[in-house]
């Protein structure tokens, strides 16, 4: 079959009407999530924004910068459960698309497709995460070149890396962007094989990440509307800052309408915005692959 953009980019919208129910679900494990990092780093959470409120970002000192690297490092337990929550609803994305039967538990589960697809998230975090950091450097190298020499011409090519740099990312992204649905169908890492199937649609597939994308950005846009009320009502999490260095407990009791407005609401955006930015893809390989 061939891919149109178009119709595989509303693919999110079109689970939710079949299924209406999967949001519930989706949310529940989005709301697991956030409880748990309330309960197990909310203090850090809370001390981290102050820092961040009070640092000056252009020169922050070496005192805020120390205090801020010791909080992302008590906080890197959220890495991996972040990692494996997402390899969870991923698949439950994967099997609304593709395999529709498979509806039981909002076609949330936890086997061997969700670990697969936890390794290849895994792997592909690295490969960008390398990616990004070369080109940094080398943006870098380039720029501290032209300071130091007075040269006005190499901060033209440090823009021009730049933007190949950004343009090889973007390229990559899309040839690889099937490799959680082909990886799920598969049942192993398949890399090569998004690559492959990718070959010819790069546009199209591109634009349909497109239209995903501002689709998912009207959906928080929306829903950041709707919500405010409820948000302004109960303080925001705003009321927080001033309880740094409280027990849990005591944050507990004094915020709690507010953690749990923001809870309830953020879990049905992201879960939401889970549908609609990544069931398109999935619907892409289904639309292609050639078994289809």
């Amino acid at each position: 079959m061939s891919l149109s953009a178009t119709e595989a980019a509303f693919e999110g919208f079109r689970i939710v009407r079949r299924k209406p129910m999967v949001v519930v679900w989706w949310a529940l494990v989005y709301a697991a999530l956030f409880i748990l990092v309330f309960a197990l780093g909310g203090p850090q959470l809370i001390e981290l924004t102050n820092v961040m409120e009070t640092m000056d970002p252009a020169s922050p000192s070496q005192a805020d910068v120390q205090r801020v690297m010791m909080i992302y490092a008590s906080l890197f337990w959220l890495v991996p459960v972040g990692l494996l929550f997402g390899a969870v609803l991923n698949a439950a994305i994967a099997r609304a698309v593709l395999r529709p039967e498979e509806s039981r538990w909002g076609y949330l589960r936890l086997g061997r497709d969700e670990m697969r697809i936890l390794g290849v998230t895994v792997i592909l975090g690295l490969l960008f995460g390398l990616l990004s950091l070369a080109s940094a450097s080398l943006i870098g190298v380039v720029g501290a070149i032209a300071t130091t020499t007075g040269q006005a011409v190499l901060w033209l090519v440090a823009v021009i890396v730049g933007a190949a740099a950004l343009a090889f990312v973007v390229f990559l992204a899309i040839r690889l962007s099937l490799t959680v649905p082909i990886t799920f169908t598969e049942k192993r890492i398949a890399l090569k094989e998004s690559f492959r199937a990718t070959k010819g649609v790069f546009w199209p597939l591109l634009g349909m990440a497109v239209i995903a994308v501002i689709m998912s950005l009207v959906v928080n846009l929306l829903g950041g509307v709707v919500a405010l009320p409820i948000t302004l009502a109960t303080g925001g999490l705003q009321s927080l800052s001033a309880m740094e260095g409280a027990p849990i407990g005591e944050v507990l009791a004094t915020a709690a309408p507010a953690i749990i407005a923001w809870i309830v609401i953020n879990s049905l955006l992201s879960a939401l915005q889970l549908a609609v930015i990544y069931a398109p893809f999935a619907a892409a390989w289904r639309d292609i692959r050639p078994s289809a």
